[in-house]
């Protein structure tokens, strides 16, 4: 099955769905970098709420994942609209700038 960014996927061994960040390049490997959703979490800048989707929480940009899907079984429930993945990738992203001192 072909994983994009920004899909939302339930995966074995995983407690909470998660939405896929790892651009569609990268998922081609069969592994992707995801973050965790929940259904309650404090609001932050790093805690990013789904906007119109069936599954209804907030991203945990903080808690990346590496999974590897090609070994794991997982489903696709569905992808979230554009503007929420740009605002969970550049909450990821922005973890990651280089900041002068």
């Amino acid at each position: 099955m072909k994983i994009e960014q920004g899909d939302l996927l339930r995966v074995s061994g995983l407690t909470h769905p998660v939405i896929v960040v790892s651009n569609n390049f990268f998922n081609t490997s069969g592994k992707a970098i995801v973050c965790p959703i929940v259904k309650d979490a404090a609001e932050g800048p790093l805690h990013i709420r789904l906007k119109n989707c069936p599954i209804e929480g907030y991203i945990l940009c903080e808690q990346v994942r590496y999974v590897d899907l090609a070994a794991r079984h997982f489903s696709k429930i569905t992808a979230a609209p554009y503007f929420d993945i740009m605002d969970i990738s550049d909450a990821v992203m922005g973890m990651f700038d280089y900041q002068a001192v």
